[in-house]
């Protein structure tokens, strides 16, 4: 074996993750094919996903059975050297199920934190699909989590870093930004209803909402009659990194999470968060950056926290001059990608 490697990604093809992960191994001249039940660019697609659920209790096996051989033998025409499965659940239980090959998954966060909680049946696949892989990662709270566990799988703590050449500070301009997209684990409608309520308060302010999702429809009906209201649907890291860089202020939700990205980009472009009061976000308060919490259900309480932050301009003063430069030496993306690509060589060189 080389120094170059042959890299079986399998995740979602249309996840920024995936794609950010992809294009840093290709960038250090890997060889690298996206597996995904997703149809998307750039990917060998082995869907659609069966549906895990109880009720279809009796096809489940085999259905599952079909799409893991289906996989296995679009993995096998490839021949990596190793495999990386992303999300414990879905790609993830499928990536532990081939045979021949080294393999790896990331944990990301609801996988983790809420599936095992939902059902018996999705907490003994995520188990499963940590027993059945060599090493597993994942940020500090979800590796805390697993411990708990007490599976005999190599655990390692690692977050996905932020690539501070793209995300940095920009000559900010009047906007407030949610960038995490429209599923419920996000929280969108919470973030609609304050926007909402302050679009007469702020009415210099244009108020950003990025990605997609099935709750898209209902923000847009609840900021129908708001003017200063922008849509982006689905767009690029380099475009997310423009309009976070400029922003003002950043919403960060989430009912769950485990190390929230958009905070980390926001604070290496010298923006602060506003974002809700869960364990994953309690974590920067602690640090002291520039993190705001606010009650998870209460629009009422964001547009408060919201106003208190766009109106003290101290505050982005301060995250100016101290936010980029910390991100660049703990989070940087560089540095927490390099330990994923040791454990690939090591893991290679040992089988």
């Amino acid at each position: 074996m080389g120094s170059k490697l042959r890299i079986a990604v399998v995740a979602n093809a249309n996840s920024i993750h995936t794609i950010r992960w992809v294009k840093w191994l290709r960038k250090k001249k890997h060889e690298v094919t996206v597996f995904s039940l997703n149809e998307g660019e750039d990917c060998v697609y082995f869907g659609p996903e069966p549906a895990l659920d109880r009720s279809l209790i009796f096809n489940l096996g085999k259905n599952v059975r079909k799409t893991t051989n289906e996989l296995q033998t679009k993995i096998d025409e490839f021949k990596p050297d190793l495999i990386h499965g992303f999300f414990l659940v879905n790609h993830g239980m499928y990536a532990s199920r081939i045979k021949g090959y080294p393999k790896v998954n990331t944990a990301m966060g609801s996988d983790v934190l809420i599936a095992p909680e939902d059902s018996r049946l999705l907490s003994w696949i995520v188990k499963r699909t940590i027993k059945n892989s060599d090493s597993i990662f994942g940020p500090p709270l979800l590796i805390d989590e697993i411990k708990e566990w007490k599976l005999e799988t190599e655990l390692n703590e690692n977050i996905i870093g932020i690539d501070t050449s793209v995300f940095k500070p920009k000559e900010k301009d009047r906007t407030i930004v949610f960038a995490r997209g429209f599923k419920e684990v996000y929280n969108p409608l919470v973030v609609a209803k304050a926007f909402e309520s302050l679009d007469s308060q702020l009415k210099d302010f244009n108020f950003i909402l990025c990605g997609d999702g099935p709750l898209r429809t209902e923000a847009e009906r609840i900021l129908s009659y708001c003017k200063n209201v922008q849509f982006t649907g689905q767009i690029s890291e380099k475009e997310l990194a423009g309009i976070v860089g400029k922003a003002q202020l950043v919403i960060s939700p989430s009912l769950s999470d485990s190390i929230p990205l958009t905070i980390l980009e926001a604070v290496a472009s010298g923006t602060p968060v506003v974002a809700s009061n869960i364990p994953a976000n309690q974590k920067w308060v602690d640090a002291q950056l520039p993190v705001f919490l606010f009650e998870k259900d209460s629009s009422a309480e964001l547009a408060k926290a919201i106003l208190e932050v766009v109106n003290d301009q101290s505050i982005l003063e301060n995250i100016g001059k101290s936010g980029p430069s910390m991100i660049k030496k703990k989070y940087s993306w560089k540095k927490e990608s390099e330990k994923v690509l040791k454990k690939y060589f090591d893991l290679i060189e040992s089988n």
